[in-house]
């Protein structure tokens, strides 16, 4: 809501600026412009990587959680403390969910596309191949030109086209065509090894042990 009040704003100003000295091209912009912005910002998140994630930018998304669960906060100690708590179970159904991408395998999911993706990946990102295979079924084959890789622009996952470039030489998909993104299944993060002699992981471990009582 913050950016299409913005948006409003910014537009009501430079209307209030410019429609005395150029009314044509005010015109012109309610007329021709404006009642296609949709169709904008639809093929402009076609064209990056937001994994999903369609909010302005990515601290709103991350920030978004927790206002979503503590609402307008005029509650009192105890009320806050149980959003608090539905959050944290809300985190748990996640990790819950990382847990069952590490050891279980969908039925779905086993086909020879996946072979080297079985337990690395996560089953969300699975599925959204899932569907892109169907595409590709329904269309029987898809090159390049006519693929678009919306899928992999904006989710870092295989396309239509790619999945079928492995099929023909009959090669599972590789982990590192993958977004790391799909990769990290901890709530905790990795910690790679430092030449400089510090290490943080033995903390992080006990912090996430701590976590799990």
């Amino acid at each position: 809501m913050e950016t299409v009040s913005l948006f409003e704003t910014e537009l009501d100003s430079f209307v209030r600026k410019y429609q005395i000295r150029y009314p044509e091209v005010i015109t012109y912009l309610f007329d021709s412009v404006l009642v296609n912005k949709e169709y904008f910002a639809y093929a402009w998140t076609n064209d990056v990587k937001h994994f999903g994630i369609r909010t302005s930018n990515r601290v709103e998304g991350a920030h978004s959680v927790l206002k979503r669960f503590l609402g307008n906060s005029q509650g009192g100690f105890v009320e806050c403390w149980k959003q608090m708590h539905k959050m944290h179970e809300s985190q748990l159904n996640i990790k819950a969910k990382f847990q069952q991408s590490l050891t279980f395998i969908k039925h779905q999911h086993r086909v020879s596309d996946f072979k080297g993706l079985h337990n690395h990946v996560s089953q969300y990102a699975l599925d959204f191949i899932i569907k892109e295979s169907e595409r590709l079924e329904k269309s029987r084959s898809i090159a390049v030109n006519f693929c678009g890789c919306i899928l992999f622009k904006t989710h870092g996952l295989p396309c239509a086209h790619m999945i079928v470039e492995y099929r023909m030489q009959s090669k599972p998909i590789p982990l590192s065509l993958i977004d790391s993104q799909w990769r990290q299944l901890n709530l905790v993060p990795q910690v790679a090894s430092s030449n400089a002699g510090f290490d943080c992981l033995p903390q992080l471990q006990l912090q996430n042990k701590v976590g799990n009582f």
